[in-house]
């Protein structure tokens, strides 16, 4: 993105020096007299090439070459930089030049009026002239055109880079794939070029037509070529994509994944993602793409009815709009500033799991194999999605107690392990857990039913996770014993908390079903806890040494002591 001053600079040198050079180029090689229906043909050949450009890694190519050296040979310097310019401005125009890059019309202008003048003075030192040329010096003209063409080319190479590093402050090489590309085209045209001009020259305007023709089913061909070659190329970004967003095992990483990936590969100023949850659409992401920073949220949105969304949801279509005066809606407002709008059905099995919509601020910005290629990447987000879900799902099951819904021993005993290669690491100062056992517990299974029990399990859990909060982690130890591991407290701290949580289970009595008599009645019941507790590194070097301490000060203090008491193992 330019900024404003480089912007005005731009429009300003354009005005000051494109009448300069057209006046030069008149002085040099003025308009004489022009067939008109030679001419003609040359500027309708011009307009239909110039609206048919090709695209080669991401890079655009046009084959207005070839007519610019038949319109110099025939006419002179002026009519080809005049011809030339309109070609580019109809081309710039055809790839879709929005306010904001309306500065490259002007810059573009520039370039190749330098290209159009640069390329004239070497075919005049080559020995050329550079005025119209008739039939019987072409052949004496053949090596300067070839110089005329290689010039061309070099000035519109070595513009580009400086232009590329000064202004854009982009790094890149002078020599990269594009070169190649372009020399190529550049080299083709010469030969098409000249040939043109001899038909024109020798056979009049009847057979330059039918060349014409040829002409252009050439560039229908070259253009088809370049389709299938990006094709193919977008299907192998497509399996790379494919694979990041299948390494990708949170939901939230594989949705953000993908709107990285399709960003840095078609050009996207904002996107969300509607997925289908309980039957109906909700909103899982929304993307910026905007002066080089991109961001990610979830804003709350719920206004559907109407929208580009809901039809695309209901109708299981894809809808492509290349403007924004076709699209604007309730429901992509934050899309403002975009024009071009693709909204494609997410379909699974037949059945619609969401909607993708992404827009650029360029008009006609989505070309149909690249639809393609966001359609298979939409299948590819909906499975990878899905797997990350059945991820969650499977790790959340090995992870947590199915009674109680709180982490199980498994998780407990990993989470020691890494905390204490935090603590070794002095990450953090110091290591807790306690260990709280039941008083008496198996008395309220023989007593009420083992679900009478079970409830009261639930309840214990539930009330040791609103006592610890987000400052600790409680499990089931097993039985009828739970876990807290915390980080950062001392023994003061950490006997605080054990209190705490054994005051609360004495306190507040725990309502349970008496299984064993009425399943309707509801009974009342105390329930106290022994808690033992111990802090690493003062009592405890590893992961098991911690547990046997907290294990030892359970039973060897508070059991013993009576019951319903706290005890610090301390050596």
């Amino acid at each position: 993105m330019l900024s404003k001053q480089s912007n005005r600079f731009i429009w300003i040198t354009w005005i000051v020096i494109m009448p300069i050079i057209f006046y030069y180029a008149y002085m040099v090689s003025p308009l004489k007299h022009i067939e008109r229906s030679n001419f003609l043909i040359i500027i309708a050949l011009f307009l239909i090439v110039s609206n048919m450009p090709i695209k080669i890694n991401d890079a655009t190519f046009s084959f207005i070459f070839g007519i610019s050296i038949l319109v110099f040979l025939s006419y002179g310097l002026f009519a080809e930089l005049l011809i030339s310019q309109l070609a580019y401005a109809i081309l710039y125009i055809r790839l879709s030049i929005t306010k904001k890059t309306l500065y490259r019309m002007p810059l573009n202008s520039m370039m190749f009026a330098l290209c159009s003048i640069g390329s004239a003075l070497f075919y005049d030192l080559a020995g050329g002239k550079i005025t119209p040329t008739g039939t019987k010096e072409i052949v004496s003209c053949i090596f300067p055109v070839f110089i005329y063409t290689i010039a061309s080319f070099w000035i519109n190479q070595i513009v580009i880079y400086f232009v590329t590093i000064n202004l854009y402050k982009i790094d890149t090489k002078l020599f990269n794939r594009e070169f190649k590309w372009d020399l190529f085209i550049n080299l083709l045209m010469f030969p098409i070029g000249i040939s043109l001009y001899l038909m024109l020259e020798t056979r009049g305007y009847i057979t330059l037509f039918y060349i014409s023709i040829y002409y252009i089913i050439l560039m229908i061909i070259l253009n088809t070529l370049s389709s299938t070659l990006n094709m193919n190329k977008y299907l192998k970004k497509t399996m790379r994509i494919s694979q990041k967003l299948s390494q990708k095992m949170e939901e939230d990483d594989v949705i953000d994944e993908f709107f990285e990936q399709l960003s840095t590969i078609i050009p996207i100023s904002n996107g969300n993602l509607f997925l289908v949850e309980d039957s109906s659409l909700k909103l899982k992401r929304y993307f910026q793409n905007k002066f080089d920073e991109k961001r990610f949220s979830c804003p709350y949105f719920d206004t559907l009815e109407g929208s580009i969304t809901e039809k695309v949801y209901y109708e299981k279509i894809r809808y492509n709009f290349n403007r924004r005066t076709q699209w604007i809606t309730n429901d992509l407002l934050n899309c403002i500033d975009a024009e071009s709008l693709l909204s494609i059905p997410i379909i699974k099995n037949q059945e619609v799991v969401g909607v993708l919509t992404i827009a650029s601020e360029q008009k006609n910005a989505y070309k149909k194999y690249q639809i393609v290629m966001i359609e298979i990447l939409a299948l590819y987000l909906a499975i990878a999605i899905e797997n990350a879900r059945y991820y969650l799902e499977t790790k959340t099951r090995s992870e947590t107690d199915s009674l109680t819904g709180i982490y199980n021993f498994e998780y407990l005993e990993s989470k020691i392990k890494d905390e204490f290669v935090r603590l070794n690491s002095s990450k953090i100062k110091s290591i807790s857990l306690l260990l709280i056992d039941l008083d008496y517990f198996k008395r309220i299974n023989d007593q009420y039913g083992h679900q009478a029990g079970n409830e009261v399990l639930f309840e214990v859990a539930q009330r040791i996770k609103k006592i610890v909060g987000h400052n600790g982690l409680v499990a089931r130890f097993g039985g009828e014993e739970f876990s807290v591991l915390t980080v950062n407290n001392n023994e003061g701290e950490t006997y605080d908390l054990a209190e705490k949580i054994r005051k609360s289970l004495q306190n507040i009595p725990f309502s349970m079903t008496n299984y064993l008599i009425n399943d309707h009645q509801q009974i009342k019941l105390t329930v106290t806890a022994s808690i033992g507790a111990a802090v690493a590194p003062f009592v405890a070097e590893e992961p098991a040494d911690l547990i046997r301490c907290a294990d030892r000060a359970m039973y060897s203090k508070a059991k013993n002591a009576g019951r319903n008491k706290v005890a610090i193992y301390r050596k």
